[in-house]
């Protein structure tokens, strides 16, 4: 009952259970709470946000809910956010839940968009049987996309066709706020989930301003502190002499209450 019964179908067959601190964050990210999740490299932080959004996306999907934005993953570095738009190709592919990657490298016209664009009502296999092809057909650097997928900022700037998951960067999300033709992106946005990985790369200087760029998000879609539930990822953000400290962190980060 945590997740939409397709989720059995799309959480890959390699992964039959969770970790301990998987559950936990899984669940409290279910229920609303704002949620760090600290633990060692390799160890699924990913799983921890990325199976509830996709799980939520899937509610919304059966609803016929309104469109707009209902996640935006913030990454420090475009090569993660390259490797999580991978991932969101597989996981995503047949669902009809539009996801898009919104970096400097974005092509700004879908003219301009390369590789192999898959027709609309591709199912997951049909995805996964071209990808294979084409790895067979040793035609490296050839991208497939899936329908679901929203490739150019052309088509994001749209009315209606705003990805229900965005990735980006910090940088660019300031952008987004501060261009007039980008911040129309985040109209009607829910805002359902903020989530930053690698967290205790915003230290000092640079974590208050995106502190306050989380406030300027927030305040822009309408939202209360309460309506957007934040998550943050971090391999290295705790002091075991004080635990509270990395609560501390992330409270003063997303602006709630610890």
């Amino acid at each position: 009952g945590v997740f939409h019964p397709q989720m059995r179908q799309r959480i890959p067959p390699e992964i039959r259970n969770v970790y301990g601190h998987q559950e936990e964050a899984i669940r409290a990210i279910r229920s609303g709470q704002t949620t760090l999740v600290s633990t060692g490299t390799g160890s699924g932080k990913t799983e921890c946000f990325l199976y509830p959004i996709v799980s939520k996306c899937l509610e919304l999907r059966d609803q016929g809910a309104s469109t707009g934005i209902s996640a935006v993953i913030v990454y420090p570095m475009n090569a993660l956010a390259e490797d999580q738009l991978v991932r969101l190709r597989s996981l995503l592919a047949g669902t009809g839940i539009s996801f898009g990657m919104y970096v400097g490298k974005t092509p700004e016209r879908e003219s301009e968009v390369t590789g192999i664009r898959l027709p609309a009502g591709t199912s997951r296999a049909d995805y996964e049987a071209r990808l294979e092809q084409v790895r067979r057909e040793k035609r490296t650097g050839e991208t497939v996309h899936p329908p679901e997928e929203i490739c150019s900022r052309e088509i994001m700037r749209k009315a209606g066709r705003q990805p229900r998951i965005l990735l980006t960067n910090v940088k660019q999300l300031e952008l987004l706020l501060t261009r007039q033709r980008d911040v129309e992106l985040f109209t009607d946005a829910r805002l359902d989930f903020l989530v930053f990985d690698e967290a205790h790369t915003f230290a000092g200087a640079q974590g208050a301003e995106t502190a306050c760029l989380i406030r300027r998000l927030r305040a822009f879609c309408g939202l209360k502190e309460a309506q957007t539930v934040c998550v943050a990822t971090s391999a290295t953000n705790v002091d075991r002499e004080n635990p509270d400290a990395a609560r501390g962190f992330a409270s003063r980060f997303f602006g709630v209450s610890k």
